[in-house]
């Protein structure tokens, strides 16, 4: 017989919210493995049999985790879901918003990087973190080539190519061991003059 599962409603809506949070905050303190759906329940004020009721195991709470984690904690600070004309800006923006998480909140992307480890077993998981890493470099290769139409990108850029060393530049600088004192606020800046091809201009004229 399977689990049961909850019906939608407004009520259903706000206990896996409340739920999701409890886990989110668990899995900061606690790690991926350490945190314990009983705890989860407690703090989120029911039982352990309501929460099964929402989510029939713990990976699927962490699925939600992941979700949220992302979209909410990680994303909607950095209000890059606007339609950006300026290509150049929305990436400072996201580089130089990412950069801050990763000093005010830490553990956000040390869970992150729990839950892309666990990923290599977790086929789910991995359909999650991949369809994440599709928009969002997507999203990058679009304000590319919206900077290289304006001309304050590169034209000889390949914007896929560039999206992809970007996003990994990006998740190295926010997952990483402290960087050298200062460095990180300076990477935004960094990235928008190796984008625009200044180095190259300036060494041309020398």
């Amino acid at each position: 017989m399977g689990v049961k599962r909850a019906k939608d409603g407004p009520r259903a809506v706000e206990r896996r919210e409340r739920l999701v949070a409890a886990g989110y905050r668990a899995m900061l303190q606690s790690g991926l493995e350490g945190a314990r759906t009983r705890d989860i329940a407690a703090e989120a004020g029911i039982t352990v049999a309501t929460l099964h009721y929402y989510f029939p195991t713990k990976n699927d709470l962490v699925k939600a985790v992941l979700e949220h984690t992302i979209r909410e904690r990680m994303l909607a600070p950095l209000g890059l879901d606007a339609d950006w004309e300026d290509g150049p800006a929305a990436l400072r923006a996201m580089v130089d918003g990412l950069a801050r998480q990763a000093e005010a909140e830490p553990g956000r992307f040390r869970l992150l990087s729990e839950m892309t480890w666990a990923a290599r077993e977790d086929a789910d998981l991995r359909a999650m973190l991949a369809a994440w890493h599709d928009d969002w470099h997507r999203t990058v290769a679009g304000w590319l080539r919206g900077g290289q139409g304006d001309g304050r990108v590169r034209r000889d850029l390949d914007p896929e190519a560039a999206a992809a060393l970007i996003v990994y530049c990006v998740l190295g600088l926010v997952m990483r061991p402290p960087l050298p004192a200062g460095t990180g606020e300076r990477a935004g800046a960094e990235l928008e003059r190796l984008l625009a091809g200044i180095g190259i201009e300036q060494a041309g004229r020398g």
